[in-house]
């Protein structure tokens, strides 16, 4: 019942409906300029085990299990403000996150960066994969370990071109334009009822009887009302009845008497 009322008013009101469409329509444009977005570029390094870990001649890549403590020590290394602070000061706007590759049990670490520009995020990767070796060599300078006994980093691969992620700017749309539809049905709907008993107080108000216009005196009134009194016999009221009177007796004359 409520939405039946509701396309009733809609359709009476069309204009209401079509400025509200049009308000929406404008907000909706302005969010979707305003609205951040952010492009993302990703890279994938791998740790390759140390010379000393293989056998002579064979697969370095078949000896990368024992390689999880190392990439754990490193993505913490790369996360930590000493690493960060520096490249996040070089690109403002721009962040970074390294973590495993999920898609794989290899010891393979994720770069993903996010920025408000194409530019800076691939610059802010490229810094970071520089950043990469500088920080395993120092890890491993820390410990003074051999140059035969290293670990050392591969680039699986980087992404040339950056993914726009309008997530936030497509909810930021989806509220506003559904905010601007049904603020528009309601408003339509209350102007409509507040039109509608409007007019019905004009109706009523020009449909007084016309007597009202020219109202007689009280006192015109009262005296016509006196003039036209008419006074009833006693018996005529309520509660009374009628007292049987005698009747007169006929007329004899005395001479008649007399006989």
């Amino acid at each position: 019942m409520f939405l039946r009322d509701l396309y009733a008013s809609a359709r009476r009101r069309w204009y209401f409906v079509l400025a509200g469409l049009l308000i929406t329509a404008g907000m909706s444009f302005w969010v979707f300029r305003v609205a951040p977005v952010t492009y993302e570029a990703t890279a994938n390094v791998a740790l390759i085990p140390p010379p000393t870990a293989v056998i002579s001649g064979d697969n370095p890549f078949l000896y990368m299990g024992g390689l999880d403590q190392a990439m754990g020590v490193l993505t913490v290394k790369l996360n930590s403000d000493s690493v960060r602070g520096p490249i996040e000061e070089a690109y403002p706007g721009a962040e970074y996150s390294t973590e495993r590759d999920a898609t794989t049990s290899g010891p393979i670490v994720r770069v993903k960066v996010a920025g408000d520009s194409s530019e800076t995020t691939l610059e802010a990767l490229n810094r970071v994969l520089d950043a990469m070796p500088v920080t395993m060599t120092s890890l491993q300078d820390e410990l003074s370990l051999p140059q035969a006994s290293r670990i050392s980093l591969l680039t699986l691969g980087v992404d040339k071109d950056t993914t726009l992620v309008g997530e936030a700017r497509t909810r930021s749309l989806l509220v506003v334009a559904a905010l601007g539809l049904a603020g528009t049905l309601l408003l339509t709907g209350l102007a409509d009822k507040r039109l509608i008993k409007r007019r019905g107080r004009k109706h009523s108000g020009a449909a007084t009887s016309p007597a009202d216009d020219f109202p007689v005196e009280e006192t015109g009134l009262s005296r016509r009302n006196r003039a036209d009194r008419m006074p009833l016999p006693s018996g005529s009221y309520a509660g009374t009845t009628p007292s049987a009177e005698p009747l007169p007796e006929p007329y004899v004359p005395v001479a008649d008497l007399r006989r």
